[in-house]
């Protein structure tokens, strides 16, 4: 109406109105914060992927760049820290790999990997009383766990503590009939105690099996040696070996059945 004074609005209705600007801010604020989360988590999940794809193509230390980019964030996931300790200790810098896997919640999916990875860290530093007790917790939280087992057989032949590790590496087979790594470990611990028959059972099948490799051949080359039968070693270790490889690997292979390191 012309001259009339304008109408003000009420105390209530300016309260609602602040409110509801309040409400439509903090929801933008919100989203917008979502939009953030949801972008760092999908860079770290594509730095994750090709992180792994470098490591598996051997480029371990474009790996290990990538890897860093997520876990010095401020709470990587526990999975990308086990994979950086996996990726250190295979580029043989096991002692950055411990600070990584030691970071890892134990009681998360990831906590059987890191206890894992912090036997293999140790072992590699050539520290087998440091990497039982870890060895021991993997087993106690995963019984037939097929890794958890060899790697504790691995640590307990590092302790000559052979007729365990045998117990460990038979449990594996148990579980997984035929599991390679826990074949191969138990051949080798056989023949660490002597028992060369029971070892080469177990080790010439494995080496003309599909899943030989060189390494195989090289550890059935190493049983034959130490039985004392070092012509067979040889025409095994020629199988991969020139002369003079083949050569030194024997002079190797005597001095341990001599007794010697």
């Amino acid at each position: 109406m012309a001259g009339s004074s304008p109408i003000q609005p009420s105390l209530s209705s300016v309260r609602w109105l602040a409110l509801g600007t309040l409400l439509i801010l903090a929801g933008c604020a919100a989203t917008n914060g979502a939009l953030v989360d949801r972008s760092a988590s999908s860079q770290a999940s594509m730095s994750l992927r090709l992180a792994e794809a470098a490591r598996q193509a051997g480029d371990l230390g474009a790996a290990i760049r990538l890897y860093r980019k997520v876990v010095d964030q401020g709470s990587p996931p526990p999975r990308a820290l086990v994979e950086f300790g996996d990726t250190l200790v295979q580029a043989g810098l096991p002692d950055d790999a411990i600070i990584a896997y030691r970071r890892v919640d134990k009681s998360s999916a990831a906590g059987l990997g890191a206890s894992l990875g912090l036997v293999r860290a140790y072992v590699a530093l050539h520290n087998p009383a440091a990497a039982l007790p870890y060895a021991d917790q993997a087993v106690g939280d995963a019984p037939h766990d097929v890794r958890a087992l060899v790697d504790r057989g691995v640590v307990l032949d590092s302790l000559e503590r052979h007729a365990e590790a045998q117990t460990a590496y038979r449990t594996a087979l148990q579980a997984a009939p035929g599991n390679v790594p826990a074949s191969n470990d138990l051949a080798l611990s056989l023949a660490l105690t002597g028992q060369y028959d029971q070892a080469m059972a177990i080790m010439e099948p494995l080496a003309r099996s599909a899943w030989a490799t060189p390494k195989i051949r090289e550890n059935l080359a190493l049983i034959l040696g130490l039985s004392g039968d070092p012509e067979r070693a040889a025409a095994v270790s020629r199988l991969d070996l020139d002369a003079a490889q083949t050569a030194a690997n024997l002079k190797r292979i005597a001095s341990l059945r001599a007794g010697g390191p």
